[in-house]
Parts: structure tokens; C-alpha cells; sequence
């Protein structure tokens, strides 16, 4: 029996891994099962009640980064942001050096970050010896990991987010104790944002093409060392249980299940300021086809989102606009942030029967078009401003490095202005094939198929690392 120490930083991993069938291969394969996490007590009690047979929980130790690994590690992040632009030739990779500035201390270490970041940026050697300064920063704190594995004995370390600055210490710990280390690429669109704080021994992506951008990107990771396994978080679409009859999921949230419908999916407030407005379009442009033959439409937002900015335009429009709210959960007095929130059990039936029961999904560049494209269905993608405003533009999200797989398919329809939401609306749902004909062939460029191999792809990576 081999052990796996599965490190869970925050909430957002919890659905697609921990909720699917990655962890029962796992067991199958006759693994034993550690979750190493930073989640709530509600969040634990959730997975232990929907999956009981991940019995085993430790929590992270408590760690905090020191001012020298704090500021190597963002300076590395813009240094590499900078050499990425050039590399993709393409101006928008800067963008996702967005870091919060409030307060003085933190004006003062971005400020640093930038100026080291700049010069390291410079070459290859300089970014690998920041990378040095900052390993041997980190492995002065790695001793608190050091009980963990001396307890559980693992085999292989998996991390199921690249991001979390504080899993450093344990897989520090663990390259010091030759243990394996291994993560998946969480998203589609992270390699280029250059938030791959540690080095791993394994990376698993989800596809060719993010193999090739990881090799591009980071040329000290071997090609040997890239795993393509796919993603768990489609394979619900092809779980039975999960879908319900269409007239008593639209009878819970009021929807009439004789009428088409459409799903306005939306993003969080940073990706999006002007969320509320594409919708308020959407539904006054909906609102103006001819009743017989007028959609109702369905909005699920952001799961993190649970702001009041769209209370306004939900009661302007309550008579075609039905909530079906995601089920993510905060637990009591914590911050509104991915490391509190976390999904329950039961989002994932409300998200396959959302999207399997719509006719076709509306937003702005969201990865809802991959749900849409698993069950064949037709997706729209807002690309106008909906407000002029000079700090926030729609051409820098579809110039985004993650859009560049869009190159000489047509796999969504483009609504380019406001006056276009209509006929597209209309033409989607009359003749759905002749929007985003080609969005089969895309979701075949992002992840690997069949879909519902992935998680049995992951187990078998992860036993070849051991």
C-alpha cells in the first residue's frame, strides 16, 4: 500500500478532486488517502459527509512568510510575468500583476518587488538564482513540516492548487527527504501568470498544449517531467446521478420547463467590474423578443460573488430572470475569499443541471463555454464595453494568452455590441449549430478526452512518479 499526502490549500480544488472520482481510483488502486488542507471546520464536515471513505485529515502548520521570501517571491512573479510578454509577444500577460497596494508596507515591498523584478528579468540565470535565493529562504521554516512526514510516511506529495504560498514548507520539507512531489496546473489559463511558486518533481496538465506553454515558459522543467492527464472537473456531466429531470429542476427555481432558456454565467468583480451591466443588457434585449417565443434565462454567478451589485437588475427583471444561485459556502465570520469558501456537495448537481438544461450560456469569456461545449451546446461571448472606462477594456480579456486556442475555429458566437444580443440569443437557440460550430474542437484543444478518463489519468501519473 503506498501513501498519498494530498495537499488541499483553499476550497477551489475541493469539487474536481475531491468530489470526483480521482479520489476513488485512488483508493482503488489500493493508496492510502492523507488530506493536508487549510479548510473550514464546515468544509471538512461537507467532504466527510459526502465522501466518507476520505477518513484522514491534517491540517497545513501555521506558516508565515518571511519580508525576504515575501518580496523574492513577488519579484519572481513579475520577473517572469515581464519575460512571458515577450516570449508570447503579447502585452496583456502584465495584467495578472494586479497586487493589493493598500497600506504603506505593501506600496513600499510591490515597489521593490517591481524594481527586482525588473532586473531579474533581464536573463534566464538571474530568475533561476532569485529561484535559488528563495528555496533557501523557504527551507528555513521547512521544519515545521518536518512532523508531517516523519508521522505519515508518504510516498508522493500532490498539491492540488500551484498557487498557495503557504505549501512551501512541506514540499521543501519533502525535497529534502526525497520524497516525490507532484501538482496539477489548477486551470486552463494559469501557466502564463507565473504563480508556479515551488518546483515540483511532476506537474500534470491538461492538455498537449499547456505541456508545450510550460516547456516554453519554464525552461527548467523537463519534458519527462510533464504528465498529460486531463481534468476531473467535467467528468459530472457524464455521471447519470447527477442530472435530474428537466420539469422538477425548473419547478424548484420557477422556471417553466416548455420554455427555451438561456444561462447568463458570471465572473468575479475583478475579472468583470461591469458584471452587472452585461446582465441588465442581456435581460432588456431578451425582454424585447416577442413573448411566445422569449427565453427565460437562468443566472448563476461567480461562486465567490456574493455581493448585492446585481439585486437591482434581479428585481427589474424577476418576470424572465430566475437565480440559481452556485452552492458554495462561507463559514461563519470568515472573509469572503477563496481560502474560506468552499463548495458543497450539492453545487455540482446544481451546475450539470443548469447547463444540461439550458439551451445555450451568455458571458464574458468565462470557462462555462468548456461545460457548454461537453453537452454540445452553443455558447455567447460579450465583446463590447458595456461602460467606457480607461483602467478596464474587453479586448485585453479576449487578448488574453489562454484565448490565443480560439486561432481559426469558430467555437463561440461573438455578440460584438449591445444591439447584437438579440439576434444572437434568437439564432442560438433556433440554430445552434450555427453558432460556435467548431466548439467540439476546441474543448479537444483544451483538455485531454475522453473526459471521463481524467481522474483515472491522474491516479495513473501519480503512480508513475512513486
Amino acid at each position: 500500500m503506498k501513501k498519498i499526502l494530498i495537499v488541499v490549500p483553499d476550497g477551489v480544488g475541493v469539487r474536481n478532486y475531491l468530489y470526483s472520482k480521482f479520489v476513488n481510483h485512488l483508493l482503488a488502486d489500493n493508496n492510502e488517502i492523507i488530506i493536508c488542507h487549510k479548510l473550514t471546520k464546515g468544509a471538512i464536515e461537507e467532504i466527510r459527509k459526502h465522501k466518507p471513505e476520505l477518513n484522514k485529515f491534517i491540517e497545513i502548520p501555521n506558516f508565515t512568510e518571511g519580508l525576504k521570501a515575501r518580496v523574492l517571491r513577488e519579484s519572481l512573479a513579475y520577473a517572469r510575468l515581464l519575460q512571458n510578454k515577450k516570449i508570447l509577444n503579447n502585452k496583456t500577460i502584465v495584467k495578472f500583476w494586479s497586487p493589493n497596494k493598500k497600506g504603506f508596507k505593501k506600496r513600499v515591498l510591490y515597489f521593490i518587488a517591481e524594481i527586482l523584478g525588473a532586473i531579474l528579468s533581464k536573463s534566464n540565470k538571474l530568475i533561476k538564482f532569485g529561484d535559488k535565493l528563495f528555496d533557501e529562504e523557504i527551507s528555513k521554516s521547512d521544519v515545521i513540516a518536518k512532523n508531517i512526514f516523519e508521522k505519515h510516511k508518504p510516498d508522493v506529495v500532490l498539491n492540488l492548487h500551484q498557487r498557495a504560498p503557504i505549501t512551501s514548507p512541506i514540499f521543501s520539507c519533502a525535497k529534502k527527504m526525497q520524497i516525490k512531489t507532484a501538482t496539477v496546473i489548477y486551470s486552463w489559463d494559469n501557466i502564463p501568470k507565473a504563480r508556479l511558486i515551488f518546483r515540483y518533481d511532476y506537474y500534470f496538465v491538461w492538455s498537449e498544449l499547456m505541456k508545450q506553454e510550460l516547456e516554453l515558459l519554464y525552461k527548467e522543467i523537463k519534458s519527462s517531467q510533464i504528465k498529460i492527464t486531463g481534468t476531473p472537473q467535467f467528468e459530472f456531466y457524464s455521471i447519470e446521478s447527477y442530472s435530474k429531470d428537466k420539469k422538477s429542476f425548473f419547478k424548484t427555481y420557477g422556471l417553466n420547463p416548455l420554455k427555451k432558456t438561456i444561462c447568463f454565467s458570471g465572473n468575479d468583480v475583478t475579472t468583470s467590474p461591469y458584471e452587472t451591466a452585461y446582465l441588465e443588457d442581456v435581460c432588456e434585449e431578451v425582454s424585447k423578443i416577442e413573448e411566445e417565443n422569449r427565453p427565460q434565462i437562468i443566472f448563476r454567478r461567480c461562486p465567490v460573488d456574493k455581493s448585492s451589485r446585481f439585486d437591482e437588475v434581479i428585481n427589474k427583471y424577476k418576470e424572465i430572470l430566475f437565480c440559481i444561485d452556485p452552492d458554495w459556502r462561507i463559514d461563519k465570520d470568515l472573509e469572503n475569499s477563496f481560502s474560506s469558501i468552499y463548495p458543497a456537495y450539492n453545487d455540482i448537481k446544481l451546475l450539470v443541471n443548469t447547463v444540461y438544461h439550458s439551451d445555450a450560456i451568455i458571458n464574458l469569456g468565462s470557462t462555462m463555454a468548456h461545460d457548454a461545449a461537453v453537452l454540445n451546446k452553443p455558447c455567447l461571448y460579450l465583446n463590447y464595453n458595456p461602460v467606457n472606462n480607461v483602467s478596464w477594456n474587453v479586448e485585453d480579456i479576449y487578448n488574453f494568452q489562454h484565448f490565443k486556442t480560439l486561432k481559426d475555429i469558430e467555437a463561440v458566437g461573438w455578440v460584438n455590441n449591445k444591439d447584437e444580443i438579440r439576434k444572437k440569443v434568437i439564432l442560438s437557440l433556433l440554430e445552434p449549430n450555427k453558432v460556435g460550430k467548431d466548439r467540439k474542437k476546441w474543448l479537444k484543444r483544451i483538455v485531454l478526452e475522453p473526459l471521463e478518463n481524467n481522474s483515472n489519468n491522474i491516479v495513473k501519473a501519480i503512480k508513475e512518479c512513486m
